[in-house]
């Protein structure tokens, strides 16, 4: 598996001959394989044993029989976190060839102390049982009634994980509510969001995690489990910010371009290099989007000298701010902003591209120095997905040929 690299490892069933349980040790102790997810489909899923594999460091643990739909939902987001752990190495190298030392070293020790929880529910006395069994194992337990209170203060506060307590029926669409307030909020969009569900039927389907759960569990089983269950959704949530952190730093001076919140053009071609290597290499795909501004060059003449740079510098901090961490957002050309979308299919790159030029093109953006004027950005944008036998620079090249 050294070799191999996969993005995920998944063991349908315990072992016969082998402590399953010390070969995910193994594999964590490994270098070359710790940052791998491991996941279990076991038929066991007792809350002894989960958490003997919550220890030994499984990503998560799963019941066999677990429906397909589920399984593969609750899979999606550990993948991602392998790409991310992926291009923390590779932006790490690319940021050294500029003289930008980034340590990565120890980003994958992470672990579940001083955890704040957000409980969100009114289901009686469901809601006191959970808060004693998560205080009991440590974490520190809020209680918010309100799914709008709480979608107030996930915002205003810190918290590691949300808990959402659904005991009838008609609560769980504002449980849904509350999921996709937090996926659409930029600054919450990776919270854990533990759903404990008093309905079988919710749990056998994937309509929890299409919502925006991370886990669903259920209300009336053993709430020893729940506190696992979050455990495990936290140390995946400490991972993700230890990744964050390295991969931020390579944004230094001497790989930023003037406007600070992007990579260099020099950044930009070096990285790709080492992304088209890695796609070709592993056969997955990786798109590039294009944002030309198009108005850039008679805003000095309509509202005088700078305001082009004022507008530039916010389409930095929109492009930048609406890409995930693992992408890369870079200078292009004089009116060209690039987004990078590694380990990412067409599809998935085009909405995120088409939710970033609407928000450059509709965006009111105040042109100040005492200048009582607003104006927007015309924006064209254009996408391409790698091919084989691609280039830095065909890739870019195709990406232009789509603008629109």
């Amino acid at each position: 598996m050294t070799n191999r690299q996969p993005d995920l490892v998944l063991i349908e069933s315990a072992f016969t001959d082998v402590d399953t349980f010390e070969m995910v040790r193994r594999l964590k102790s490994d270098v070359a394989t710790q940052h791998v997810p491991v996941v279990m489909l076991n038929a066991d899923n007792s809350p002894a044993l989960r958490i003997e594999g919550f220890e030994s460091g499984l990503a998560d643990m799963l019941l066999e029989g677990t429906p397909d739909d589920v399984v593969l939902a609750r899979l999606v987001p550990l993948v991602r976190l392998s790409t991310m752990h992926a291009e923390c190495v590779r932006r790490a190298a690319t940021a050294s060839e500029f003289d930008v030392p980034i340590d990565i070293t120890g980003i994958n020790n992470v672990g579940t102390e001083n955890c704040r929880v957000l409980l969100i529910g009114n289901a009686g006395n469901s809601i006191d049982q959970i808060s004693d069994i998560l205080q009991a194992d440590e974490f520190n337990v809020s209680v918010e009634n309100s799914h709008f209170s709480a979608g107030e203060r996930l915002s205003k506060e810190i918290f590691d994980a949300a808990v959402i307590a659904v005991e009838k029926t008609h609560d769980i669409d504002n449980a849904y509510f509350l999921c996709a307030h937090i996926r659409n909020n930029a600054k919450l969009f990776n919270l854990p969001v533990l759903l404990v569900v008093g309905h079988k039927g919710v749990l056998a389907s994937d309509l929890p995690y299409r919502q925006g759960a991370s886990a669903a569990v259920p209300l009336g089983g053993d709430l020893k489990d729940l506190s696992i269950s979050l455990k495990f959704l936290v140390r995946r949530q400490r991972l993700r910010w230890n990744l964050h952190a390295p991969i931020s730093a390579t944004l230094a001076p001497n790989s930023a371009d003037s406007l600070n919140a992007l990579y260099s053009n020099n950044f930009l071609r070096s990285h790709l290099g080492r992304l088209l290597d890695r796609s070709n290499k592993r056969r997955r795909n990786m798109s590039l989007a294009i944002f030309s501004l198009q108005n850039l060059g008679n805003t000095d003449d309509m509202y005088g000298p700078g305001t082009s740079d004022v507008l530039l510098r916010h389409a930095a901090d929109w492009v930048s701010g609406l890409i995930r961490v693992e992408d890369v957002a870079a200078r292009l050309g004089p009116i060209e902003i690039c987004a990078v979308f590694p380990d990412t299919e067409e599809l998935d790159a085009r909405q995120a591209t088409d939710r970033i030029a609407g928000v450059l093109h509709h965006s009111e953006i105040p042109l100040g120095s005492g200048r009582n004027a607003t104006t927007r950005i015309w924006t064209q944008s254009g996408i391409a997905t790698t091919s084989p036998d691609d280039s830095v620079d065909s890739l870019i090249a195709r990406a232009r040929s789509n603008l629109s």
